[in-house]
């Protein structure tokens, strides 16, 4: 199970969507405790979400004979979150106020851990100066608010206060749930996506990485209950459920790497670093009519080997992106020469795999010892499996 969700539903518009987001934590394996105000139960019903969440959904504190209601506060005992979708003005004021006048604003009194609220209403609720107040108050008390959208209203008016989308509430949902898995307590940084180096005010040299590998080992490593953070590089779009922070050039990256090395266990380096630089980057706009250019590079530091790193800390998981032929000779070398602890090498000759394909296969390799085949799968499945593959070894470097 990933987790006790008690989901609060306020009474607008936009209270069907919060089915969609039943659905989707029921799917992502949570246990699901629906509360709804009166007014949320004019624009849907309770049995629908009794459907999805296998339980009655509760409206009132009072029950009867044949259908007692929940004990809020042994709920609160067991409920690692409460989620409210939509929240609306009214509902977020009396949390803010500590008003307990209904079954949901009852059991927040009780609630004691994370709370997640996702604002919608009409956009002059949402910009009033009480509603303002209200969020700062809750956010203060460390409830994560997934920002409301802009768009066109169901009172007809165009402007932000729209519910935000699903997909994004529940990952905001999933990301504030205790970590649960086998590397619960793991501190993780990932490196994903290219490095642009600026050769003029308008050009760069980068290369092709789409970050897709790096994003499915933090959202792996997340799911297996790590404490993730991933450093992104150019165009590519951190997923909600991590801590990111973005990075342009590899001196911008070396500078983070070298920040976050003393509050991580493990960095799984799969950013692709630029090699070169210009060795004099030119002021403003190069000029074709000009006529015919030599640049002069540079070689870029390398940030693998002069991360800093204490005792062997933080254990360090670097990537080669190699021909087929030399796989294995030049990752083993780039083992050595970087000191990492182990090195994941991808071909780069191969149809349909490596850089910008969803699929790749790997070589992995340690200092240790470890030497494993993983076969062509997409990143997704690869990046699980690479780290039931090398997690265990720096598992087992952590027990006494």
């Amino acid at each position: 199970m990933r987790g006790v969700v008690v989901l609060g539903v306020s009474g607008g518009i936009a209270a069907f969507r919060a089915v969609e987001v039943l659905r989707g934590l029921v799917k992502a394996g949570c246990d699901v405790y629906p509360i709804l105000t009166r007014n949320a139960t004019r624009f849907v019903t309770p049995r629908t979400f009794a459907v999805l969440a296998n339980r009655e959904a509760q409206v009132t504190l009072w029950g009867d004979a044949a259908r007692p209601g929940v004990d809020h506060v042994e709920l609160a005992r067991q409920a690692d979150l409460l989620l409210v979708a939509p929240a609306t003005a009214n509902v977020l004021a009396k949390l803010a106020a500590g008003v307990a006048d209904d079954a949901l604003t009852t059991y927040a009194l009780a609630h004691r851990r994370g709370v997640v609220l996702a604002p919608a209403m009409n956009t002059y609720m949402l910009r009033h100066a009480a509603t303002q107040e209200a969020l700062a108050t809750l956010r203060r008390r460390g409830a994560v608010i997934v920002a409301s959208a802009a768009g066109e209203l169901a009172c007809g008016e165009v402007g932000e206060g729209r519910l935000a989308a699903v997909d994004d509430i529940v990952a905001a949902a999933l990301a504030a749930l205790p970590p649960r898995g086998p590397l619960a307590g793991v501190r993780v940084l990932v490196t994903a996506g290219p490095t642009r180096e600026r050769v003029d005010a308008v050009r760069v040299l980068t290369n092709r990485s789409s970050g897709r590998q790096g994003l499915a080992i933090a959202q792996a490593a997340r799911r297996l209950g790590a404490e993730v953070t991933v450093l992104v590089g150019p165009g590519v779009v951190a997923p909600v459920t991590v801590r990111s922070e973005r990075f342009e050039s590899a001196a911008e990256l070396g500078s983070l790497m070298a920040t976050w090395a003393s509050r991580v266990d493990v960095v799984w380096h799969a950013a692709a670093v630029a090699d070169f630089r210009a060795a004099r980057p030119a002021e403003g706009k190069l000029d074709r009519r000009q006529g015919s250019l030599q640049l002069d590079l540079e070689p870029v530091p390398d940030l693998a080997a002069s991360m800093p790193r204490r005792d062997g800390a933080p254990y360090l998981v670097i990537f080669a992106a190699e021909r087929g032929a030399e796989l294995e000779e030049r990752a083993r070398r780039k083992l050595e020469a970087k000191g990492a602890d182990a090195v994941v090498a991808n071909p780069i000759d191969e149809a349909g795999l490596g850089m910008e394909a969803t699929a790749n296969r790997a070589l992995v390799l340690s200092r240790a010892g470890l030497r494993r085949e993983l076969p062509a799968r997409s990143k997704d499945d690869l990046a699980l499996e690479l780290l039931l593959v090398v997690m265990p070894e720096l598992l087992a470097r952590r027990m006494p």
